[in-house]
């Protein structure tokens, strides 16, 4: 399987405690099969801990705290899982998060999602296009026509970009709402109305920007993933809610 990137993903580390919207809070954080049975078998004093936290209503999770945090995020914005016993130790949400992926028959985008801060500020700031680069595989492979015209489409989007958006923040935002939403027609055959999604996400994130801070553009690009990129029911739609600001 070839697995592709954008050419910034190496560059992404979760900024821990620093974070301002922990990815820890106000989420249902699922527990993975493969992990649950390695929980139980973790010794000591977090091994307790840890199965303590699970909740075993529906799928497998971590019972939130009141005040929706989860209850291994301590008191300084660090998991306790993770400082005890490494990041091996974490499920697999956590493990992936933010990231998303896109599937073709031969080939997994991988990138980016801006619903984590930090992500959204490394996408907005790089100087430069987005270009993707083989992270693992040979490159090689046969795809269905119907993959490499939907590329071919894409391509041609990322091509209009400086003509909509130059070449600065708002540029690397289209980008990315090209990146995730575009591949995804290939299962719902929804390109048309995928291609008008990205056009209006585009301009309610962007509308009335006049020099704002960067750090302003990338909280509105957080909301908007958090608000409809998260929620299944919204995205499904493909349509811009008006509450979303």
């Amino acid at each position: 399987m070839n697995i592709y990137v954008p050419d910034y993903y190496d560059e992404f580390r979760c900024t821990a405690s620093a974070c301002r919207h922990t990815c820890c809070a106000g989420w249902e954080i699922d527990i993975d099969e493969e992990s649950l049975e390695r929980y139980e078998k973790l010794q000591g004093q977090i091994g307790e801990r840890v199965r303590a936290s699970i909740s075993r209503e529906g799928e497998p999770h971590f019972r939130l705290t009141p005040e929706e945090r989860c209850p291994l995020l301590n008191e300084n914005g660090l998991c306790d899982l993770y400082t005890a016993c490494g990041a091996e130790s974490l499920c697999q949400i956590c493990t992936d998060h933010p990231r998303f992926r896109n599937f073709f028959t031969e080939r997994v985008e991988i990138g980016l999602g801006m619903v984590c801060e930090e992500a959204a500020r490394l996408i907005l700031s790089r100087p430069r296009p987005m270009t993707l680069v083989l992270l693992s595989g040979t490159g090689k492979g046969r795809m269905p026509e119907e993959e490499l015209q939907l590329l071919s489409m894409r391509e041609k989007l990322f091509e209009q970009v400086p003509d909509i958006a130059g070449n600065g923040p708002e540029a690397r935002l289209l980008e990315y709402l090209v990146f995730r939403h575009i591949a995804d027609a290939l299962y719902d055959d929804r390109l048309d109305e995928r291609i008008a999604f990205v056009k209006a996400a585009w301009e309610k994130i962007t509308e009335g920007r006049h020099d704002w801070p960067l750090e302003n553009l990338a909280e509105r690009c957080r909301v908007f993933s958090d608000r409809v990129e998260y929620d299944d029911e919204v995205l499904a739609e493909l349509k811009i809610p008006d509450w979303l600001f």
